[in-house]
């Protein structure tokens, strides 16, 4: 995305929510900031900062093809995405199971 500038070094470990928090933090980008880039990415127009918020608190996952437009509009690396949110689920799975 050419509005947004480079990422500077690698991402640090964490949760899926913190990592999108530290990313759009760095970026200077409001929750709905990040929404209107995921609207415009994904081409879904209802997505919001509510829905934002309920990522970085972990309260959600996003599926794969959202991951890409988080991907792209933070500058991340998808492999790291799709890693950390791998990471996420199965600590949800194995927390539900208790």
């Amino acid at each position: 995305m050419s509005d947004v500038p480079p990422r500077h070094g690698p991402p640090t470990a964490g949760s899926f929510g913190q990592l999108i928090t530290r990313r759009r933090h760095q970026l200077g980008l409001t929750q709905g900031d990040l929404a209107d880039h995921l609207c415009a990415k994904s081409g879904r127009p209802t997505f919001t900062r509510h829905e934002i918020s309920r990522y970085e608190r972990g309260l959600r996952i996003p599926t794969a093809p959202l991951l890409t437009a988080i991907a792209d509009s933070l500058d991340l690396p998808m492999a790291v995405l799709r890693r950390t949110a791998a990471a996420d689920r199965k600590r949800r799975h194995a927390g539900s199971r208790h």
